[in-house]
């Protein structure tokens, strides 16, 4: 599967959302996983959470240790609990 960004623009994104005051969610395809796996986060976590992926990822948003993760989309939000 495709991501629907690049590392640029994740992190335009990434920073609007948490301008936004909202939290994050970060949904990455694994192959041996049949379904996505969503990474949330609240607010304060985003800057720390934003260097881990511009650090971690490449401009294709796949993982620069194991190329079989790969981050797909992201979503802002409010978790719930």
């Amino acid at each position: 599967m495709k991501s629907k960004l690049n590392k640029q623009e994740l992190i335009e994104f990434i920073m609007a959302v948490k301008k936004n005051g909202d939290d994050i969610a970060i949904k990455l395809q694994i192959s041996n996983q049949e379904k996505p796996e969503i990474i949330m986060n609240y607010n304060a976590s985003i800057d720390t959470k934003l260097k881990y992926y511009i650090e971690t990822y490449d401009d294709n948003l796949i993982h620069k240790n194991n190329s079989e993760i790969r981050i797909i989309d992201a979503f802002g939000m409010k978790i719930p609990f």
